[in-house]
């Protein structure tokens, strides 16, 4: 497994990939994902993309047409504006949203994620990615939403992208 982050050749490709993305988060999110991230990712242009706190990373495995994407991690605006992960369901349990987490941490310095309370697999991915929760709001369907916040000590570093298949994605069993 390979975690990398999105890198087009030019403008041209983005409207492709951001289809591509928008299709896994639809199938592959178990309908768990806000509305507003969803739109956060449609309207999202290719100049935004290149803003810093803002990218995708993917988890990919080789396949026989290639690297295919088993997880995708979409922040915008430090997850400010959305922050956004799926993973596909044969891939689950293996640390690949946690791997995904950490990937955009290291890149950003910090990170946010608004998490359903009653959502434990999305907590527990939050957390062993080590975020915090740092605060409790209403969702957008009413439900209530923990506040996640992770942040990367400067002295500190994780190269998410490091990770071989084949490898065990926990760095730090407990």
């Amino acid at each position: 497994m390979e975690i990398s982050c999105l890198s087009l050749a030019g403008p041209e490709e983005w409207p492709h990939a951001r289809q591509q993305c928008s299709e896994f988060f639809r199938r592959y999110s178990s309908k768990r994902l806000t509305r507003e991230g969803y739109q956060r990712l449609a309207s999202l242009s290719y100049e935004e993309l290149l803003q810093p706190g803002t990218s995708i990373v993917a988890a990919t495995v080789r396949g026989d047409i290639g690297r295919i994407p088993v997880g995708i991690c979409f922040a915008a605006d430090y997850g400010e504006s959305a922050c956004m992960i799926a993973v596909h369901p044969l891939y689950r349990n293996r640390q690949i949203g946690s791997s995904l987490i950490r990937s955009q941490l290291s890149r950003f310095g910090r990170l946010r994620c608004k998490v359903a309370a009653d959502h434990t697999a999305s907590l527990q991915m939050c957390f062993h990615a080590g975020m915090q929760a740092i605060a409790l709001e209403q969702g957008p369907t009413g439900k209530p939403t923990l506040i996640m916040s992770g942040i990367l000590p400067l002295h500190q570093s994780f190269n998410a992208d490091s990770i071989q298949e084949g490898e065990p994605l926990c760095r730090n069993p407990s």
